[in-house]
């Protein structure tokens, strides 16, 4: 049996916006997984305490609020107060995402690929 479901091209081409999509690469490229997914979540309208017990998800919080006081770091850019279809509007499209941070993403890996086999040898 196979199902064809269809959306609007215009929600599924914008994914977050760019400032959104830098703190989850931030996130990722600090080793912070699990705080990239509570970014992701929240970004895409999710509430995280739905998908993580209440206790991992407060000890993230908590360890994100201390490590952007130590490092001077922006707070975290999430507004509460705005709706998801305006976060939507002022979304990217993932070919955009792709075009700003593909080469970067890939060069970052590459490096760290490359530090991990000189230490390796």
């Amino acid at each position: 049996m196979h199902y064809e479901i269809s959306y609007p091209e215009s929600k599924l081409d914008k994914v977050m916006t760019l400032d959104q999509f830098e703190q989850v690469v931030e996130a990722i490229l600090a080793g912070k997984y699990s705080w990239a997914c509570v970014l992701i979540l929240r970004f895409g309208g999710y509430n995280p305490l739905h998908y993580i017990p209440y206790r991992t998800y407060n000890r993230l919080l908590k360890e994100h609020q201390t490590t952007t006081k130590a490092k001077g770091n922006r707070p975290n850019h999430i507004n509460p107060t705005q709706t998801l279809d305006e976060q939507r509007s002022q979304s990217l499209t993932k070919n955009e995402i792709r075009k700003a941070y593909g080469t970067k993403i890939k060069e970052q890996l590459l490096d760290s690929v490359r530090i991990g086999d000189s230490l390796t040898r």
